[in-house]
């Protein structure tokens, strides 16, 4: 990074490779407005220090000195882009329920003649794709919602790989093993207009490893759609991902199609940048190229007649109690929650709903009327992410809830990095702590809040994020459950 331009620069992020800090605190010592150690003794970024860094050069430019100072070289600082205002649109509507864009009309799989018959497999130059997607204002699909002309943008040249990620491993989650059972040419079409718009010469679609149902529609799809001549000499292959949560993360996935393991990278390098075997990398979900493919064949226009400006068109919900089973929902973007749940039949009795799925957050009953959206769930502290939708009915008590979903996050670490790795175990057991009622709740629930408030951004994937979000939704949503098993234990049998 040039310093000279980030000591001009008000938005700068720091962050810390939990990989590499031991804990000397050097960087606390130098900038301890910007820099704290947490209860293992390594390093975080303090939370909301970046108003202090914006707002102080003094700040800035000692935080820019931890930087260089840390012996470990444990700290990263990079100069931020501007923010720019998303953008007007017009058109949209939010109160469409069923669309059947992305779910099939039949009980069997879609052919290849059938999505063709839709509009599919249409020739489509790089640019015009490139030029398709913004218009319809795409975006990833897989949680980070990223939009998808500038992720093009951003790529380095070389001989370019576009990876399909179907890791799907998620508890509650359904939508990508659906898209590739039912759909698959639609995923496929996705892949091939995802090839032309990078110009690359090689696809890999990531399926985990015990889905069987999928690899062989797939597979079957690939042999068919490379017999009708949609890839032409491009090189299109099935990777199978081990049964690993932290599998489904971009970089990890690299990993594992390099041969190695479910590891995650520290970035940068970007996969844009470096990716399979060092070449330039694009990782979409698979049902971010479901929608890609969809906005071709219908066209930018219709496309966004459905949704909101800043997230147009349908989206697959995983719809179900908490633990199961869970139902397919297509809606509209923006469509209220409140009509989701009660036409699922879980409005009833629901008292919470943890929307975005593991790494979601814990709504309460008031903020049901809430739109879908990323922008509206953004403002309560919530994310779209992986669109799955859990709600606990009145037998069933969120605190248990997170800490089974912290157990799960700790068993599903790569192990890496000690914020995650120890931290989430710890932080569930202090859960199972306030939920019984024993000895020491209240601490523990101070404890939790000071730790869960310091982790975001702190891993070398986004795993830590979301623990943190659910975590602190509990804490504020829900404070007085968690008040009343501080006091008496949970009431609810389990």
């Amino acid at each position: 990074m040039d310093r000279r331009i980030a000591e001009t620069t008000d938005r700068i992020q720091f962050r810390i490779d939990a990989t590499r800090c031991d804990g000397q605190g050097v960087c606390v010592l130098i900038a301890p407005e910007i820099f704290q150690l947490d209860r293992y003794g390594l390093a975080y970024v303090v939370p909301g220090s970046a108003e202090a860094v914006a707002d102080n050069p003094d700040v800035r430019a000692r935080g820019l000195e931890a930087d260089a100072m840390c012996p470990c070289s444990a700290i990263r600082s990079e100069v931020l882009p501007p923010v720019s205002a998303p953008a007007e649109a017009a058109g949209h509507e939010t109160t469409i329920g069923i669309t059947g864009r992305l779910l099939a009309s039949g009980d069997q799989p879609e052919t290849r003649e059938e999505w063709a018959a839709l509009g599919g497999f249409g020739e489509r130059a790089s640019a015009e794709i490139r030029v398709l997607a913004e218009a319809a204002g795409l975006t990833g699909q897989g949680g980070a919602a990223f939009p998808s002309a500038q992720k093009w943008t951003r790529l380095s040249a070389g001989d370019v790989v576009v990876v399909a990620n179907g890791a799907e491993r998620e508890p509650g989650t359904l939508k990508d093993r659906y898209l590739m059972a039912r759909r698959p040419f639609l995923v496929l079409d996705g892949l091939r207009l995802a090839m032309i718009a990078a110009s690359a010469d090689r696809g890999v679609v990531a399926i985990d490893e015990n889905s069987e149902l999928e690899a062989s529609q797939v597979s079957d799809a690939i042999e068919r759609a490379q017999a009708a001549g949609d890839f032409g000499d491009a090189e299109i292959r099935i990777e199978r991902i081990p049964t690993r949560y932290v599998a489904g993360e971009e970089t990890a996935l690299l990993n594992v199609i390099e041969g190695g393991s479910p590891l995650p990278r520290l970035r940068p390098p970007y996969p844009t940048d470096r990716g399979v075997f060092g070449r330039p990398t694009l990782v979409h979900n698979v049902e971010t190229l479901a929608h890609l493919a969809l906005a071709a064949a219908l066209g930018p226009e219709e496309y966004v007649r459905v949704g909101t400006p800043e997230a147009p068109g349908s989206g697959l919900f995983s719809v179900g109690r908490f633990g199961g089973p869970f139902e397919l929902a297509e809606r509209s973007f923006g469509y209220p929650l409140r009509h989701l749940l009660a036409e699922c039949g879980l409005l009833s009795g629901t008292r919470a709903a943890l929307v975005g799925g593991f790494a979601g957050a814990l709504l309460k009953p008031d903020s049901f009327g809430i739109g879908l959206s990323p922008g509206e769930l953004r403002a309560v502290g919530g994310t779209l992410g992986t669109k799955s939708v859990q709600v606990l009915t009145a037998d069933q008590c969120p605190v248990r809830a997170v800490a089974e979903v912290l157990e799960y996050f700790g068993s599903e670490t790569a192990n890496q990095c000690p914020p995650c790795s120890r931290g989430l175990p710890d932080m569930a057991a202090l859960l199972r702590g306030i939920e019984s009622g024993a000895a020491g709740a209240q601490e523990a629930v101070k404890e939790i809040e000071s730790f869960m408030s310091t982790l975001s951004g702190r891993g070398v994937c986004r795993l830590p994020d979301g623990a943190a979000r659910i975590v602190l939704s509990l804490m504020t949503s829900f404070a007085d459950d968690v008040r009343a098993h501080v006091e008496g234990g949970c009431p609810i049998p389990v």
